[in-house]
């Protein structure tokens, strides 16, 4: 089902597609149980930014496609679907999200291509990431001398300076340096310093894993994705990130550019080749995990998320870790991969921790890649209640486990005065770096972990 309705993203459904997409338009009740948990709703308040209400708008693209798409009333509420999945996840009727990702899909085909889908093939490529995060440093430098320390708020206030001030602050951004992140980790946990130094190699089955690389973990997140691939060696890794892979093609079916999300599908699979003796081809990012994911059959190895395999794995104990943690779910990976019992169960693991479920779990933070681009109102509402919502809980720290969730609840978090949120992988390589010698199977002397990339 999901292979054959991505293919929906022109302006009308293609022949013989509309009996299928009417029979899933009649499952909705319009029992209205989506609504809490849709992003765009709970910020505007506006029916028609809801599910049920774009289903219904939906059904008028069937009926008279050149009619919808040539209303910009029509086009905006589909528009502004993030494409979470949160409603597809609590419907009673088993209503799919690929019904209103074809909507949404054609909404953006129908139009002239927005100040976002320029971007495009700028934010898919590693080196460009690279100096974006530079360029956003120097931003959030020059803020602070400009407007002081509190200049999110002071700049929100500033028509002329309110979207670049939330661009520069909404860019991913993570402890770089491992001295960096044990002094940050340490100074909220207290007691002895943590010593730096290498993961330990763990005696034991190991298993072979396809890394994909991606682009925003290595564009802007580097030494977070590095410390990634040595927990995963530590537990028993094997990792192989030779094959020279592209963009997974999410940021580009988002933006509307279908047909290039279809080359770059087509050039990892290439790089993989038809077969491999990796048992899993891992992923970082939740929304990467679900464009390959959806590559279907033609993948050489199933797909799996890096905290998904680690979850799954025998692996040493952890180090004490006394925080208050708040965890934020990305949708690609609560909805998109079905992933919630495992970054719970691996946080429950670290001794000291106390892990805190934070309300609306199942709610977009307003993310969404391009989106919170092409709708930065709508974005700012979502990231400020779901900000709210994580100070709420009373957490030392947040942890979550995709680049575009990291920075858009970092600046919403900063606004507010609340705690520092890093990517899960990082406290859980920290985790790893405390754990007591001889319970983490450390031989005698200091040995590093082999080469994460062979």
């Amino acid at each position: 089902m999901a292979e054959r309705m991505r293919t929906v993203s022109g302006p009308a459904p293609p022949p013989g597609a509309g009996p299928t997409l009417e029979a899933l338009l009649r499952r909705c009740v319009q029992c209205g149980l989506c609504l809490p948990v849709c992003a765009t709703w709970l910020a505007s308040g506006d029916e028609t930014y809801s599910p049920r209400g774009r289903l219904l708008l939906t059904g008028q693209w069937l009926a008279e496609p050149e009619a919808a798409l040539g209303d910009a009333s029509w086009r905006d509420a589909l528009d502004t679907c993030i494409g979470c999945r949160a409603c597809s996840a609590v419907c009673p009727s088993g209503v799919p999200h690929e019904l209103l990702e074809a909507a949404a899909g054609a909404a953006r085909a129908g139009r002239a291509a927005s100040g976002a889908r320029w971007l495009v093939p700028l934010l898919e490529r590693p080196a460009w990431l690279r100096a974006l995060g530079v360029a956003a440093a120097a931003g959030r430098a020059a803020f602070t001398v400009a407007l002081g320390r509190n200049w999110r708020a002071r700049g929100e206030r500033l028509p002329a300076l309110r979207r670049l001030a939330r661009l520069v602050g909404t860019v991913p951004r993570a402890p770089g340096s491992d001295q960096r992140l044990l002094r940050r980790l340490d100074g909220l946990a207290g007691g002895a310093a943590t010593k730096p130094g290498p993961l330990p190699v763990v005696p034991g089955p190991r298993e072979k894993l396809l890394w994909f690389r991606g682009c925003a973990d290595e564009g802007l997140l580097p030494d977070s994705a590095r410390r990634l691939r040595d927990l995963l060696a530590w537990a028993g890794a094997d990792l192989d990130a030779t094959a020279p892979t592209a963009c997974c093609g999410a940021l580009a079916e988002h933006g509307g550019c279908a047909g290039r999300a279809a080359g770059l599908r087509a050039r990892n699979l290439a790089a993989w080749g038809d077969g491999s003796p990796a048992a899993a081809i891992v992923t970082a990012a939740a929304g990467c995990g679900v464009a390959i994911r959806d590559y279907g059959p033609a993948l050489p190895a199933p797909q799996i998320d890096a905290i998904a395999w680690l979850a799954r794995r025998a692996r040493p104990p952890f180090g004490s870790v006394p925080l208050r943690v708040a965890l934020h779910d990305p949708c690609h990976a609560r909805h998109g991969q079905g992933l919630v019992a495992e970054p719970r169960d691996l946080l429950r693991a670290i001794p000291g921790l106390t892990l805190l479920e934070p309300d609306e779990a199942d709610v977009c933070c307003g993310s969404g890649g391009l989106w919170s681009l092409a709708h930065p109102q709508l974005a700012a509402e979502a990231g400020r209640r779901k900000a709210a919502v994580l100070a709420g809980t009373g957490a030392d720290l947040v942890v979550t486990a995709n680049p575009g969730c990291l920075g858009q609840i970092a600046d919403g978090l900063a606004l507010r005065g609340g705690p520092a949120v890093i990517p899960l992988g990082d406290l859980l390589w920290y985790a790893a770096m405390r754990a007591p010698a001889a319970a983490a199977g450390r031989p005698p002397g200091p040995l590093a972990v082999p080469p994460a990339c062979t």
